[in-house]
């Protein structure tokens, strides 16, 4: 049906919009499809109703404002469109209508050789950041803010809101929860979304016996305010022209709520022009951006003004919202929606109010919302969380997407309940749950206080130990330069995708493994494999080998000796800064020369004795597992490694017995990590002048990496017992037999 659905909507807009004008475009689209809707709402309220009662049947039930109504009937052919509709729909079992419209949202409109249709993008549910929550988990989520709210409160009468409801399903829960225990609610609800503002009010209704005078679902972006109500249609007219950060969408905050719930857009708030473009590109060019340039050139003026339209919204949009005291503490970096409706929800609980809302990770992790997450937590607004991965694939997104279940209240003076590493969300709300203090956070984190990624209490008393006796690398390392030089869109202009005079090959994140710069190559690869997106390059057959990587890329000696001029030594230490803690190892870091490097690899460089020193300890399993226990998102960045404990250089003076031969740790690490480069000529000089001795013949690699990670365990004053149960974790590293083996 949903197919079906799309394909007469396309029909209806390349017969009836004028296909050169992208705001008509876009328009049609959404009144066809709001139409469309209208038709799934009116055949369940009134089964083989007439096409010219379609709109008394959606006003006389309150599910919209009468001028919207004739607005949306006087589109184009809109009778004929709606007999159509209703055909397709009477020959069919009217679904769950939310569910056909979360399928509707999977496929979005594009016009190519004059003619609309749908592809498999999904360009329009990102801007909208309309994903499907799982009733049964929305319900969850729901009961239990309810409850908590009631824990410490005994009115019947309760406001409840959810400022991106999408298709009801929190505000439905919502209805539910309260009829069961006998609790009148008036129901606020905000999307900037027609379509989903329409399924909503509808579903109260029918689902809820919600009457029209108990609910308030509103057309409008809650992240914008504005001093008093906006004319109905000029909202809806804006809305359907896809202008949803337009300033005319903004809504009369509240701060009197007793319950807010939902799952609020997870998305950046930033213009995304090859979105945009992606619906009437008509099959031009316009992966990067030079093409888009290109193209918007060849366009209309009036084309040009509703592009710019859309980008003077965004600006504007992010202006407001950064002087909006309402979000002084979510409004930093790149403004992401889902820590901006957070601090929403909170600020607009009444003095005893709950929150339940899911939200991406990022938000109790990563470094950006440290001031915002140390106001969460040492005021007690956060009182428990729950945090998920995605592998059961609760959403319909990456499986390694983490994302939680935050329970906020105005006031509270306890510690943070925390449950971990979840993946089925029945009865989540009764997981064992560790207490955690805004205090303990700082010594764990001390330069962001953000949440490590544990999963057990073993892991956090291990992480506490760590802690205790060892300082972090900021502190043993205050003098280490960091860097991330060449950026391969930011530069552009001075890269060539060809070896020139004057330029130098750029090394790439994919070349480099632990203890090895010579992982992978370009060499013998066509240009169409070479620079296809996500390309992936060519595994080195022998690393010990005299083949080195051949890159894709080269950058113009003048401007790399700008980009380097912080760094004065020969040799840096180089990692993949796009990683994951569920990969196979985490950190991959090598030595380097000093050479250019794009946006995937990070540098650090300090005395040649002390780089020694570290690259053990970033390539050892040890750190590695101390990475994976405190890394958020992808990306490997100076701020998480300066917070982790690390051994102080007194300790590799340290004179031990190791296989047989006694020297200082300091001496067999280097061994190893000698023997390790013997092949790779480029950096044979940073080995000069250190204390190493001949290896026993015969070992391999894997051998000799082992040993290192065990200098290191002895280093960290782990025993061998933890040692294996870290090495144990490492399953696509080491296998059983080599844990039983090497350790």
């Amino acid at each position: 049906m949903i197919i079906q659905l799309q394909d007469k909507i396309a029909k209806y807009i390349t017969r009836n919009a004028p296909l050169s004008d992208w705001r008509d475009i876009r328009e049609h689209y959404a009144r066809y499809s709001y139409l469309a809707f209208m038709c799934l709402i009116a055949e369940s309220i009134s089964p083989d109703f007439e096409v010219k009662s379609i709109g008394d049947i959606l006003c006389d039930n309150r599910l919209e404002d009468r001028d919207v109504v004739n607005y949306v009937l006087s589109t184009g052919d809109a009778v004929n469109f709606i007999c159509e509709v209703m055909n397709l729909v009477r020959e069919q079992e009217i679904r769950d209508i939310n569910e056909i419209y979360q399928g509707f949202l999977a496929g979005d409109f594009v016009l190519k050789d004059k003619v609309v249709s749908f592809d498999g993008s999904k360009n329009n549910r990102d801007i909208l950041g309309s994903y499907y929550t799982q009733e049964s988990f929305a319900f969850e989520i729901t009961k239990k803010a309810i409850e908590d709210y009631f824990k410490e409160n005994s009115n019947v009468n309760v406001r409840i809101a959810d400022y991106s409801c999408g298709g009801g399903a929190f505000l439905v829960s919502a209805c539910k929860v309260c009829l069961e225990n006998e609790i009148v609610p008036r129901i606020y609800g905000y999307d900037v979304d027609p379509v989903a503002v329409l399924i909503t009010r509808f579903r109260l209704l029918k689902e809820a016996g919600m009457r029209a005078g108990d609910s308030c679902i509103l057309l409008g972006n809650p992240l914008l305010r504005t001093p008093g109500e906006a004319d109905i249609l000029s909202i809806f007219k804006c809305a359907i022209s896809g202008r949803f950060y337009n300033i005319q969408m903004g809504i009369v905050p509240r701060k009197d709520m007793d319950v807010v719930v939902g799952n609020p857009p997870w998305e950046k708030i930033r213009f995304e022009e090859k979105k945009f473009l992606h619906h009437f590109a008509q099959g031009a060019d316009i992966g990067t951006k030079a093409e888009r340039d290109l193209f918007l050139q060849g366009s209309s003026q009036a084309n040009k003004e509703y592009y710019f339209n859309f980008l003077d919204d965004y600006e504007s949009a992010k202006a407001a919202i950064r002087k909006d005291p309402c979000f002084d503490m979510s409004s930093c970096g790149e403004l992401n929606t889902y820590a901006l409706f957070t601090e929403l929800c909170l600020n607009s609980l009444g003095e005893t109010g709950r929150a339940g809302i899911i939200v991406k990770t990022s938000l109790v992790k990563m470094p950006v919302y440290s001031s915002f997450f140390r106001q969460l937590t040492e005021s007690g607004a956060l009182y428990e969380l729950y945090l998920f991965v995605n592998r059961k694939k609760i959403f319909c997104i990456d499986s390694r997407e983490e994302f939680s279940v935050a329970f906020l209240k105005s006031k509270n003076k306890g510690q943070l309940r925390l449950a971990l590493n979840l993946d089925n969300f029945e009865d989540f709300g009764n997981k064992e749950k560790i207490c955690i203090s805004y205090q303990l956070l700082n010594k764990l984190n001390p330069e962001t206080g953000m949440i490590p990624n544990v999963s057990s209490d073993e892991e956090l008393e291990f992480l506490m130990s760590i802690y205790k006796n060892h300082k972090v690398f900021g502190l043993i390392y205050p003098e280490c330069r960091f860097g991330r030089l060449v950026h391969l869109t930011n530069h552009s202009g001075s890269i060539l995708k060809r070896e020139e005079k004057g330029y130098l090959p750029i090394y790439e994140g994919k070349f480099i493994e632990i203890y090895t710069g010579k992982f992978a190559t370009f060499k013998g690869m066509s240009d169409s494999e070479k620079y296809k997106n996500k390309a992936t390059a060519r595994l080195i057959e022998d690393v010990d080998g005299c083949e080195y990587p051949q890159s894709r890329f080269y950058i113009q000696n003048e401007v790399w000796e700008n980009l380097s001029r912080n760094f004065a030594g020969d040799y840096v230490i180089a990692w993949r800064s796009l990683t994951s803690a569920t990969n196979r190892r985490t950190m991959l870091a090598t030595f380097l020369p000093l050479m250019p490097t794009c946006q995937s690899i990070q540098l650090l460089q300090l005395p040649k004795e002390k780089m020694l020193h570290i690259l053990a300890l970033f390539n050892s399993i040890v750190f590695d597992y101390i990475v994976r226990l405190k890394m958020a998102g992808l990306d490997l960045t100076q701020t998480i490694i300066k917070q982790i404990p690390v051994p102080d250089e007194v300790s590799y003076s340290k004179i031990i017995t190791f296989k047989k031969i006694e020297a200082t740790i300091e001496e067999h690490i280097n061994s190893r990590i000698r023997e390790l480069y013997k092949s790779d000529g480029r950096i044979i000089g940073l080995f000069s002048n250190v204390e190493a001795y001949e290896l026993q013949p015969g070992k391999t690699r894997k051998e000799i990496i082992a040993e290192i990670d065990s200098l290191v365990a002895i280093l960290y004053s782990v025993d061998e017992e933890q040692l294996r149960k870290i090495a144990s974790t490492f399953t696509k590293y080491y296998s059983r037999k080599e844990v039983e083996r090497l350790f």
